[in-house]
């Protein structure tokens, strides 16, 4: 109101000639209909028809047992002709845990992943489907007059998945269903149709999920084939150049079959592996390929596991004391197996790694799929939280401690990239007469290590932000690092098979393998690799899917939906 005051003082002397409440009633006119605007949600649009494209409408094709790279590697005229209007995956990505489709199933239709939508495998019993529920709802809620028709060939996706549509049928087999969205497609009002298929995988799972197998290629050449007369129907509709249709192809769960080359990560993982086609008219060709997972770290790596370590015994300890001042302590981990809290070091300088932190010194070990940094000085001790470390692959963790304004900080990074910050200034000198350690450090409370440790850098400066990330995902130190004067000591370790863990640093201090029992594995993988759940969010997945929908149909997501999904752009 007083924005409006201001304006009405201002044109009072200007607009003379007419009344004082001729201006009011003008300018309150004009104020009052621009909130009653921006009230206006934006789903009371859906009812109109846009006059370029027509009102949106979705035909939703899903298959059972397709691997996105199997689809990909055949020719499949159909499929493929989608693709020049279309932001399309060979790598999308199922449920990594589902074993049977259901799971996916109801992901592909709720946007939620199962730790929200309660369905696991087929298993719908623990359905939470009241608190995210199925697209159709959320679509007759917006548009109670959208005719929403599904055809499947599977009793447990009828009973479970196709409430609030106007019609549901179980048919034979996939064939059925393809005369069934043929007929379907016949009707003028139709808005909405989903097509479920579920022979490509009951072949897969009698031959294998893959185009070598021939009953497979068949069973995908197949299913092409149902989805050109799909789509020769739908654009025989007389209506079909005044409608606006989006075209959704994709598997709900790829198949069980060896792969030649394995990185180690999701997309190793064949009963994960999907395809995903988004196509419509009005989109732009995108292909969302298989993301980017690190360079390779080669060569022979001494493998920590149990009570196996290595120990500085014949040299300066007293050199990776981190006192009270600055500090940087960098390495390389590979993890073997999932860690859940047991709490195994990695690297550390402290007499035991006990509960309670007794004794003083410093630790990096492993929580649950992080990593984290405690330590404990004549004053106090904590531990500050490190990032998520990748599966079966090379992280890079970094520990900098760094004095500001008289004030001693403790900064953790994974790979490069800032993860916490904690004040330590209480915790006091950290200094320790232990021997600096890899692997593990005797004491209770805490389990046994099973990794791989390598590129192991100690510094007597704050590494700033900068440089950890430039280097962090980088092997060996030389001289043109920025830093260099400041390395206290630097171990490969990789390639030491001799029983002696060197010391290429300015002191030389030479770690000791403790026993000969030591297995030195020749490992090629990746480091730096993205997390799981990193890599999942740069590729199509299942719960994407109701989310790229609702904004074809121009459906306002609303936030206390949780939705999982996000939206594919075509650019």
């Amino acid at each position: 109101m007083m924005e409006l005051k201001k304006i009405f003082l201002a044109t009072k002397k200007v607009l003379r000639p007419l009344s004082v409440w001729s201006v009011l009633a003008i300018l309150l006119t004009s104020s009052c209909q621009q909130e009653f605007e921006k009230t206006i949600p934006d789903k009371m649009h859906n009812d109109s028809v846009d006059v370029t494209y027509g009102k949106p409408k979705v035909l939703y094709i899903i298959a059972d047992g397709i691997r996105g790279q199997s689809i990909q590697a055949i020719e499949v005229p159909n499929i493929n002709g989608l693709l020049n209007h279309a932001i399309y995956s060979w790598v999308s990505l199922a449920d990594e845990q589902a074993t049977q489709p259901g799971t996916n199933w109801a992901s592909l239709f709720t946007g939620v992943a199962k730790e929200k939508h309660g369905v696991i495998d087929n298993d719908f019993s623990t359905n939470n489907f009241d608190t995210y529920p199925l697209i159709y709802e959320r679509i007759k809620q917006a548009d109670s007059t959208t005719n929403i028709r599904v055809f499947t060939t599977s009793s447990v996706f009828k009973d479970n998945l196709t409430t609030d549509t106007d019609e549901s049928q179980l048919v034979a087999d996939d064939d059925a269903v393809k005369s069934a969205v043929v007929t379907a497609l016949q009707a003028e009002n139709v808005g909405f149709i989903t097509a479920h298929f579920s022979n490509p995988d009951k072949v897969g799972s009698a031959v294998g999920y893959d185009v070598s197998k021939p009953a497979y290629r068949e069973a995908l050449v197949t299913f092409d084939a149902a989805v050109g007369d799909m789509l020769n129907a739908l654009k025989e509709r007389p209506t079909y150049q005044e409608e606006s249709w989006l075209i959704v192809v994709t598997s709900s769960i790829g198949g069980e079959y060896p792969l030649s080359e394995n990185d180690n990560t999701v997309f190793s993982n064949p009963v994960a592996n999907t395809f995903t086609i988004f196509s419509a008219s009005r989109y732009n060709r995108r292909f969302v390929s298989k993301p980017f997972i690190g360079n390779r770290f080669q060569g022979d790596f001494a493998r920590f596991q149990g009570q196996r370590h290595a120990v500085l015994e014949m040299g300066d300890n007293t050199v990776y004391n981190l006192d009270t001042g600055a500090f940087t302590i960098e390495l390389k981990v590979k993890k073997n197996k999932a860690i859940k809290n047991i709490y195994p070091s990695v690297l550390g300088k402290r007499p035991e790694w006990s509960s309670g932190w007794a004794s003083n010194g410093w630790v990096v070990f492993l929580e649950n799929d992080y990593w984290m940094f405690n330590a404990r000085g004549t004053g106090n001790g904590n531990q500050v939280k490190g990032g998520t470390l990748a599966d079966a692959s090379w992280s890079s963790v970094a520990v900098v401690g760094v004095v500001r304004d008289g004030e001693r900080f403790v900064r953790t990074y994974t790979n490069g990239a800032f993860n916490t910050e904690a004040s330590i200034q209480g915790w006091g000198n950290l200094d320790t007469n232990a021997p600096l350690k890899i692997g593990y450090i005797n004491g209770n409370g805490h389990g046994e290590p099973d990794v791989y440790v390598a590129d192991v850098r100690i510094w007597k400066a704050a590494l700033p932000d900068d440089v950890i990330a430039r280097y962090a995902c980088e092997i060996g130190v030389d001289e043109n690092h920025p830093y260099y004067d400041y390395l206290a000591g630097y171990w490969p370790v990789a390639n030491d098979t001799d029983g002696t863990v060197r010391d290429e640093g300015p002191f030389g201090n030479h770690l000791t393998m403790t026993s000969d029992d030591f297995s030195y594995d020749r490992l090629n993988e990746y480091l730096c690799a993205p997390t799981t759940a990193d890599l999942g969010s740069q590729v199509p997945r299942t719960f994407d899917v109701p989310t790229q929908i609702y904004t074809w149909l121009k459906i306002s997501r609303q936030e206390n939906w949780q939705l999982d999904g996000r939206t594919w752009l075509d650019q």
